[in-house]
């Protein structure tokens, strides 16, 4: 081990005029696999021809300065849907998670309904997708006032990569070995099997599989956090915690619900103070960065400028 990293961000976008979500393909992908030791290119683009794709579809003006924020949880992972009018003909995911429209229980989105960002759930059986302008998925950290438990029963029901929640190295993760891997792999079959159903089953076949171990909760994993606050002000935290002290975190900053969206190398921040085309600021990257994704939120910027927090 050579050095060691100790990564934290917070941004309120509070001066923006336009959100666009950008996706690397518009039909379902097959889901990331987790446990191999190689990261996967297939079915996704660098922020760069993420945007390129956006000019070329008409829906990034020109010379706008721009702030892009990975969301790559989204067609990587199950429950990590994404909804695009006149692009995808409806909700999205995975080919493995079958059709989020099946869903018994509501996926928890950041999205855009009439110009506007929203933070809420969509529950397939009330609420029509057609709503919405786009909108994204992601797990839970902060849920207006629901206690801690509540939460919890909320992650471990949609967070597919269980070792964004308990110590479980898996992958080419240097303590990752053939015991962890198998039960991370244990767990996910678990995940999979009720990949659509009510929450209270999925929550007790996880709790059945999980009780049976002796699990610790992950609190150095680098996750990135994406809220609202009471002026529809965007704001974002990027730390290594567990996900629920992070919700706490940003609960300061007047965000009432809030979801994690990406993680660890997956998470990428960057800056087009004069729009894209042109040069770029990486606000933020681990250093296990991987700079191909499946999905992408460019906020789009009413001037240049900023101040500390």
């Amino acid at each position: 081990m050579s050095f060691k990293t100790l990564l934290s961000y917070e941004q309120i976008i509070d001066g923006y005029y336009k959100a666009v979500l950008s996706l690397s393909q518009y039909h379902s992908p097959s889901k990331k696999q987790l446990l191999g030791s190689d990261h996967t290119k297939a079915a996704r683009k660098t922020p760069s021809e993420h945007l390129l794709q956006l000019a070329s579809e008409k829906r990034l003006p020109e010379k706008a300065p721009l702030i892009v924020l990975s969301c790559r949880n989204v067609l990587s992972n199950f429950r990590c849907i994404a909804f695009l009018k006149n692009y995808t003909p409806k909700p999205i995911s995975v080919i493995e998670e079958g059709d989020p429209c099946q869903s018994k229980r509501p996926y928890h989105i950041f999205g855009q309904k009439k110009g506007k960002l929203c933070i809420e759930t969509w529950n397939p059986s009330i609420n029509s997708y057609e709503n919405y302008d786009w909108f994204i998925s992601g797990v839970p950290v902060l849920w207006d006032q629901e206690d801690q438990q509540t939460l919890y029963k909320k992650i471990i029901t949609e967070a597919a990569d269980h070792s964004h929640v308990w110590v479980l190295p898996r992958g080419n993760h240097p303590s990752a070995t053939d015991e962890s891997r198998k039960l991370w792999q244990d767990i996910q079959n678990v995940f999979q099997k009720h990949v659509l159903d009510h929450r209270d089953s999925a929550y007790d076949a996880m709790s059945f599989v999980i009780e049976k171990h002796s699990m610790t909760r992950e609190t150095k994993y680098l996750h990135n956090i994406l809220g609202l606050d009471d002026q529809n002000n965007i704001c974002q935290l990027v730390e290594a915690d567990k996900l629920e002290n992070l919700g706490k975190k940003i609960k300061k900053k007047n965000v009432k619900r809030a979801l994690c969206v990406d993680n660890s190398g997956s998470i990428t921040i960057q800056f087009y103070k004069k729009g894209f085309p042109g040069d770029f600021c990486q606000l933020l990257a681990a250093p296990n960065h991987r700079p191909f994704g499946t999905s992408y939120i460019i906020v789009v910027l009413s001037d240049a400028e900023f101040k500390n927090l």
